[in-house]
């Protein structure tokens, strides 16, 4: 049996409306997505996720479309770039509540019949349209109340909702041929509920975690002031804690992780430079390597989590993020 080459991919956001920031037109940059892709070629990334949302005009739902969305041929015209650059582009649908800003009206839908028809509508339609690809990224991230308690309009599922809407996204995409992917966060928030209703082949998981693992790498909370007040306010003083990485969400993420790879879930571990960690990367890599049987790494990921508009930030977050995922892989699997 030939070995099965490891993904090495990077996230890009083709739409922004996941969350509640407005954007008059589609806020994507053809320049940096040029430079996006030869950067990809260098660095031995042959993977792009394509956050699309709102970015693309849908045949079955052109309704959905902001101003300045990729036409189908467009679709059709950079995929086939990719390719000839050694790329996968695979589609990405976010159907968490926190981040379905670009389903327009149909946010204020969720789970009903005509929800479930656009869902199956769109999932169709980007598995044809992307050229069957191999999977299709569902999001599916930060589904709780903390995380829509800012909206206007503040809605989100739980309980057996949460993993019949779940369960029916991955049915949608199993249809297709594809195979369901998704961030971690519903095996990591609820792991007796998701072992319960999923097994280790239904899905493919994303465990997200953006700062360091070794301690030697930990950083103070002092020397992370901007990082602390954008995410944490003043918590971090309740807890006592020194080090980011005494984060609750990140011990959690650490006792979690060696069960679910017991368990044998397949996993495709995210890292991203939006922390401002410089060693992330790097030791999530080394951590899953060691940790993990080869079999269940199907590869890694890397999301900048900024878009493709060439600001002084989004530009360093670009350059850092394929640098250190070649750091990494060089380090870990030349």
């Amino acid at each position: 049996m030939v070995k099965k080459e490891k993904i090495w991919s990077i996230l890009v956001h083709l739409s922004m409306h996941m969350w509640e920031k407005e954007y008059d037109t589609l806020p994507f940059d053809d320049k940096m997505w040029e430079d996006i892709i030869r950067s990809s070629e260098k660095s031995g990334v042959n993977m792009i996720v394509l956050d699309i949302g709102d970015g693309i005009e849908f045949g079955s739902h052109p309704e959905i479309a902001m101003k300045g969305a990729w036409t189908r041929r467009r679709v059709r015209e950079e995929i086939r770039r990719c390719r000839d650059a050694g790329i996968t582009l695979i589609p990405k649908l976010n159907f968490a509540t926190p981040h379905n800003k670009w389903l327009g009206e149909y946010r204020r839908m969720l789970s009903t019949n005509t929800f479930y028809r656009l869902a199956n509508d769109l999932i169709k339609e980007v598995y044809n349209l992307f050229e069957k690809p191999e999977y299709i990224h569902l999001g599916y991230d930060e589904e709780d109340a903390r995380h829509v308690a800012h909206f206007q309009y503040a809605v989100y599922r739980q309980k057996d909702l949460f993993w019949h809407d779940l369960n029916f996204l991955y049915d949608c995409v199993d249809d297709t041929g594809a195979t369901p992917w998704v961030w971690s966060c519903p095996l990591y928030r609820h792991t007796e509920d998701y072992g319960k209703h999923f097994g280790p082949n239904d899905a493919v998981l994303s465990p997200w975690y953006y700062n360091a693992f070794n301690p030697e790498h930990w950083t103070p909370v002092e020397s992370r002031t901007e990082y602390v007040a954008y995410y944490n306010q003043d918590r971090y003083k309740d807890l006592g804690i020194k080090f980011v990485e005494e984060d609750p969400y990140l011990v959690d993420f650490r006792n979690v992780t060696p069960d679910a790879i017991k368990a044998g879930y397949k996993f495709i571990p995210c890292a991203s430079v939006f922390n401002r960690c410089d060693w992330n990367t790097y030791d999530l890599v080394e951590y899953f390597k060691n940790l993990c049987p080869d079999e269940q790494i199907l590869g890694y990921m890397t999301a900048p989590w900024v878009s493709t508009l060439p600001t002084n930030e989004s530009l360093q977050f670009w350059e850092e993020s394929f640098r250190f995922l070649k750091e990494a892989k060089e380090a870990f699997y030349q």
